[in-house]
C-alpha cells in the first residue's frame, strides 16, 4: 500500500494536475447535485415513473449530442478550450434552474430543459477532459491518475447528495440551484486564468490538428469499427452498464416508497453510493495490477447483481446501507477499467475520439436502461423490477469469452515515421479519390498464409481511412496477388500513411515477408481525374444558380443564358434552337484542354513502376464492397 501512496503522491505532485483535480471537485459536486438530487424534486412535482426517471435519462440523451462533435474538434483545437465551453454551458443551465425556481416556474418540463443543458456541457466536456488528465502524468501512472480522478468525482457523489438534501430542505430549489452555479465557479476561473502559466499546460493540441472537424469525426468511428477490441469493449459496456443504471433512476421511487426517506435521508442514500466508489477508486490500482480485467469485471458484476437482489427481496434501511456501497463501488470499478482499456487500445492520434466514442457507447445504455426500466415499473411492481434487472447482468457475463477485454502493449501504439511519397505537379492535396495497388508475388505454399495474414491486415487499411478494399489474384499466373484499396483524398491518404502504428507496422511486415523477391512489393498509386478542379467548376456553377435566382429576369435577361449549357440556349436567330455544342469544353478548363490528373498518371514512391491505368473500383472477388 506504501508503494500505491507514493504512485498517489507523485502524480499529485504535477502541479496542474493537483490544481485541476482540487478545483473538480467543487464543480462536480455540483454536477452530481444537479443530476441525483434533481431527481428527489421531480418526485415532489409528479408521481409519474417515466418522468422521475427522464431525470436521470436526458442527460445522457443530451450528452450523446455533443460527445462524438466535441472529441473531434478536442484533437483539432485546445482541450482547455473545449473544457471551458463546456463548463460554461453548464452554469448556464445551472443559472437557468435558480431563474425559473425563483420565478416560481419549475416544473417537470424546465427541469428537464435544465438537465438537458447539463447532459450536453458533460458530453462535451468528458472526453476531453479524460485525455487530458492522462496526459498529465507519466504513462505508468495513467491508472493512478483515472483512479485519482474518479477518486474526487466521488467526493461530489458523496458530499453533494447530502449537501443539496440539507439545502433543499432549508432554502428550497431555488437555493439548490443557485449553490450550484456557486460551485461551478472555480474550477471556471482556473481554467480561464491557468492557460501556459509555469508549468500548468493545460492547452494542449491534439495530434489531430490538421484534420477537420467532420473529417475527424469520421475517421473516429471508422477506427472504432474496424478494431476488434474497442467493438468488444463497447459490447461489454453495453452489457454492464444498462442494467447497472437501473437501481439509480429507480431510486427516488424506492426511498420514497420504502425507504420512506425525507430530502435528507435520501440525500444519505445517494451519498452511500459515492463513499462505495470513493472506497473503490483507492483500491482500484492494487487490483488493476493483480488481477485480469476479465476478471476483475466478472467479480465485480457478480457481487453487483446480488447486491441488487438484495435490496429487491428485502427494501429494509439494514439492506439498502451495504447494497449501496457495494453499487457504488462496483460501478467505478467497472467503467474506469472501461475506459483504460479504451485509453490503452488508442494511439495517440485518435485518442480523444475514441474516449468520446466510449462515452457514446456508455450512454447510450445508461439512456436506454434508464428509459426501460421506468417503463417496466410502470407496470410490473417495483420490487419485480429489480429482481428483472439483476437477472440481466447474466449475458454480460455469459458472453466474456466471446467479447474479452484486450490487454494492449503501449509500446505498440507509438506512430512510426514512414517514407514521404513524391507526387507530380498535376496532383493537389484535396484531389481524389486514391487508388492504391500494391503487387505481391507468392511461393505455392504461402497462399493460404498469405490470405490469412491479409485479413488482419485489411483491418489496418479500412480503420485508417481506406474506404474500399479488396484482394485479387492473377487469372493467368497463379501466386500473384494484387491487394487494392481507395483513400477519399490523397491528403487523406498522407494522413493514413502518417497514423500507422508499430502494430500496424508489424502487421504490414508479415503480409510483405510473403513476397519472393528483393526490392519489395511493387506499389502503385492512381488519383481519379475528377480532381478538386471539376469541383471548383461545380462550384462555380452552382454559385451561378444562385445568381439566376436572385436576379429577376425581367431586369436581367442574360442572366439565364450564363449559366445554361450552350446545347440548351434558345438560338435568337430563328434555328433549330440548339446552340454550338462544346464551348464550354472540360470543366474549368478551356475547350479542347488535356484534364489534369488524367488516366494513366500515376504517383509512385519507393522506386515503384506505373501500373494499371485505369482507376476504377475493385470489383469481384474484393470484400466490402
Amino acid at each position: 500500500m506504501l508503494v500505491r501512496m507514493s504512485s498517489f503522491g507523485e502524480a499529485l505532485g504535477n502541479k496542474a494536475f493537483r490544481w485541476l483535480e482540487a478545483t473538480a471537485v467543487f464543480s462536480n459536486t455540483s454536477i452530481w447535485i444537479l443530476t441525483l438530487v434533481s431527481g428527489f424534486v421531480m418526485e415532489t412535482l409528479t408521481r409519474a415513473p417515466l418522468l422521475i426517471t427522464l431525470v436521470a435519462v436526458i442527460t445522457s440523451v443530451t450528452g450523446l449530442a455533443s460527445a462524438s462533435v466535441s472529441g473531434a474538434a478536442a484533437e483539432a483545437r485546445d482541450r482547455r478550450v473545449v473544457i471551458l465551453l463546456a463548463k460554461a454551458i453548464l452554469l448556464v443551465s445551472a443559472g437557468f434552474l435558480a431563474l425559473v425556481a425563483a420565478t416560481g416556474t419549475l416544473t417537470p418540463t424546465t427541469l428537464l430543459i435544465g438537465l438537458a443543458g447539463v447532459g450536453f456541457a458533460m458530453g462535451t466536456s468528458s472526453p476531453s477532459w479524460w485525455t487530458t488528465v492522462s496526459s498529465l502524468v507519466p504513462a505508468r501512472l495513467v491508472p493512478v491518475a483515472l483512479s485519482l480522478d474518479s477518486f474526487q468525482w466521488n467526493i461530489g457523489q458523496v458530499v453533494g447528495p447530502v449537501l443539496g438534501g440539507a439545502v433543499l430542505r432549508a432554502s428550497g430549489s431555488t437555493g439548490l440551484f443557485a449553490m450550484c452555479c456557486v460551485l461551478l465557479l472555480p474550477l471556471l476561473a482556473f481554467l480561464a486564468i491557468w492557460r501556459d502559466r509555469g508549468d500548468l499546460h493545460l492547452s494542449t493540441l491534439g495530434s489531430g490538428a490538421t484534420e477537420k472537424t467532420l473529417g475527424a469525426i469520421s475517421a473516429g468511428w471508422h477506427f472504432f469499427y474496424y478494431t476488434p477490441g474497442l467493438r468488444a469493449i463497447a459490447a461489454r459496456t453495453a452489457l454492464y452498464v444498462t442494467p447497472a443504471v437501473a437501481l439509480g433512476s429507480l431510486l427516488p421511487l424506492l426511498a420514497a416508497r420504502y425507504l420512506h426517506a425525507t430530502p435528507t435521508t435520501y440525500g444519505f442514500y445517494l451519498a452511500l453510493g459515492g463513499l462505495g466508489a470513493l472506497l473503490a477508486a483507492l483500491v482500484l490500482p492494487r487490483l488493476h495490477g493483480m488481477l485480469h480485467l476479465d476478471v476483475l469485471v466478472a467479480l465485480v458484476t457478480i457481487v453487483n447483481a446480488g447486491a441488487i437482489t438484495a435490496l429487491a427481496l428485502v427494501p429494509k434501511t439494514y439492506v439498502a446501507v451495504p447494497s449501496l456501497l457495494v453499487t457504488g463501488a462496483s460501478w467505478v470499478w467497472v467503467t474506469t477499467v472501461l475506459t483504460i482499456a479504451t485509453r490503452d487500445s488508442a494511439p495517440e492520434w485518435v485518442r480523444t475520439r475514441l474516449l468520446a466514442i466510449y462515452y457514446v457507447v456508455q450512454q447510450v445504455p445508461f439512456a436506454a436502461g434508464g428509459l426501460l426500466f421506468g417503463i417496466v415499473a410502470t407496470f410490473l411492481p417495483l420490487r419485480t423490477t429489480l429482481v428483472i434487472d439483476a437477472a440481466l447482468f447474466v449475458p454480460g457475463l455469459l458472453l466474456i469469452p466471446r467479447y474479452g477485454l484486450p490487454v494492449v502493449d503501449r509500446e505498440s501504439q507509438q506512430l512510426i515515421v514512414r517514407p514521404t511519397v513524391p507526387i507530380g505537379d498535376h496532383v493537389d492535396p484535396d484531389d481524389g479519390p486514391v487508388l492504391v495497388l500494391i503487387d505481391y508475388q507468392l511461393a505455392e505454399d504461402d497462399v493460404d498464409p498469405f490470405l490469412d495474414a491479409m485479413a488482419r491486415l485489411r483491418l489496418v487499411r479500412r480503420r485508417l481511412g481506406a474506404s474500399r478494399w479488396g484482394i485479387f489474384e492473377d487469372v493467368t499466373r497463379h501466386g500473384r496477388f494484387v491487394e487494392t484499396f481507395i483513400v477519399s483524398s490523397w491528403d487523406r491518404y498522407v494522413l493514413q500513411r502518417a497514423h500507422y502504428t508499430a502494430a500496424d507496422a508489424a502487421i504490414e511486415a508479415q503480409v510483405r515477408q510473403f513476397h519472393q523477391g528483393d526490392d519489395g512489393p511493387t506499389v502503385t498509386r492512381f488519383v481519379h481525374p475528377d480532381t478538386a478542379e471539376a469541383a471548383r467548376a461545380r462550384s462555380s456553377w452552382r454559385r451561378d444558380i444562385t445568381r439566376v435566382f436572385a436576379d429577376p429576369f425581367l431586369e436581367r435577361p442574360d442572366a439565364l443564358d450564363r449559366v445554361l449549357p450552350s446545347a440548351w440556349r434558345h438560338d435568337p436567330g430563328g434555328g433549330d434552337g440548339v446552340g454550338s455544342p462544346g464551348t464550354r469544353g472540360a470543366p474549368g478548363g478551356e475547350p479542347g484542354a488535356p484534364r489534369k490528373g488524367s488516366p494513366g498518371h500515376a504517383a509512385s514512391g519507393d522506386g515503384e513502376p506505373p501500373g494499371i491505368a485505369e482507376p476504377t473500383h475493385p470489383a469481384g472477388n474484393s470484400s466490402d464492397q
